[in-house]
C-alpha cells in the first residue's frame, strides 16, 4: 500500500481496497472508515434512481438475462455442493 493510501486511511477516509488475480476474479477486499459514510436522503434517491435505471437497461437485453441466470444456475449448485 502505498503512502498516500495509508495516510487517507489514517485521515479517516471511508475506502475499500479489492484485490483480483490475473483473470480478474476478486481475491480478496479491505474496507477502512466505512462508518465515516453518510449520504443525505437526496444522495441516497439519486443513487438508487441510477442503479434502477442501470438496472433495467441490463435486464431489457435477453442475452444479460440468459447470462444472469446461468451464472445463478452455477453459484446455487456449488451452495449445495459445499452443504
Amino acid at each position: 500500500m502505498d503512502d498516500k493510501t495509508k495516510a487517507d486511511i489514517e485521515a479517516g477516509v471511508p475506502m475499500v481496497i479489492v484485490h483480483w488475480d490475473k483473470d480478474g476474479n476478486v481475491t480478496s477486499q479491505e474496507t477502512f472508515n466505512l462508518e465515516n459514510i453518510s449520504l443525505t436522503e437526496w444522495q441516497m434517491q439519486s443513487l438508487a434512481r441510477t442503479a434502477l435505471e442501470g438496472c433495467k437497461r441490463f435486464y431489457a437485453d435477453p442475452d444479460n438475462v440468459k447470462k444472469f441466470e446461468e451464472w445463478k444456475e452455477k453459484r446455487d449448485a456449488g451452495a449445495k455442493r459445499q452443504k
